[in-house]
């Protein structure tokens, strides 16, 4: 991965296209870059016409610093032949997606089934570990594997111990982890080795509903002291649902002096 200063992290922000001025204003203001989402959702892979135009406007803002791959529904070590072939066209079209805006990060979700281990969790982990290798040397981009419906930590870290690419690493959602059934202080411990992205967001801990920063039960003076402790540079999404719900998030972290803001 790339070399960064420890204790540093690069701030980024989700925009949306229908509000893209507005969104680039609030970069401009709070020198955030983007992690381009809206073009792995399934609305823009079936709308070519709609995908061009928005990836022209990404390309000019010249903000694109990482992009999130697709994610409804894709699971690259499936192992269904026909569900894999079909999940890895889509993480090549995410990491092509990427390059064309500028990006240099890639998150894609875990996507491993979260109530299966044994031999299951060898062949995900496997299959998968050899496909992001694959797509770090093919694409050069830094590839981050997010927990989403992970329960815990074990798919994960099954997975980086199989990598050798120091390209790989992992996005810890906090957000994600919220509703989990580990406690925070254990995802750090258990990932620490290779967190180098965080997406916020904050909820009940129930169900993953981005809202802003400090209006969920995140405990975020935790979630900072234990990213402080790790001493190293990490990439920083908010990843909330509007621009105003952003706004509050971002003079959120300015107040606490969260996250290096």
């Amino acid at each position: 991965m790339m070399e960064q200063k420890a204790g540093i992290t690069s701030l980024q922000i989700q925009p949306h296209y229908s509000d893209r001025e507005a969104w680039r204003a609030l970069a401009g203001r709070e020198r955030c870059s983007f992690e381009v989402l809206e073009l792995s959702v399934p609305g823009a892979l079936n709308d070519p016409e709609f995908s061009d135009v928005c990836r022209k406007w990404y390309q000019d803002s010249g903000l694109a610093a990482s992009f999130h791959g697709a994610f409804i529904d894709v699971n690259p070590g499936s192992g269904d032949e026909g569900f894999r072939a079909l999940s890895r066209e889509r993480c090549r079209q995410s990491c092509a997606l990427a390059a064309s805006l500028g990006a240099k990060n890639v998150v894609f979700h875990s996507s491993c089934f979260p109530f299966l281990r044994g031999d299951y969790l060898d062949f995900w982990a496997g299959t998968c570990a050899g496909f992001y290798e694959e797509l770090a040397g093919e694409w050069n981009l830094n590839i981050f594997i997010e927990n989403s419906p992970d329960i815990d930590a074990v798919p994960i870290r099954t997975l980086m111990r199989r990598i050798t690419d120091t390209r790989i690493g992992v996005c810890l959602d906090l957000g994600h982890a919220n509703y989990s059934r580990m406690r925070l202080e254990d995802w750090f411990e258990q990932l620490q080795d290779w967190i180098g992205y965080l997406h916020l967001s904050d909820n009940e801990g129930r169900d993953d509903t981005h809202l802003p920063l400090g209006q969920g039960s995140v405990d975020w003076g935790l979630a900072d002291a234990l990213f402080r402790q790790m001493n190293r540079f990490a990439y920083v999404t908010v990843e909330t649902n509007t621009l105003q719900d952003t706004e509050v998030s971002l003079a959120y972290l300015k107040e606490h002096h969260y996250f290096g803001a």
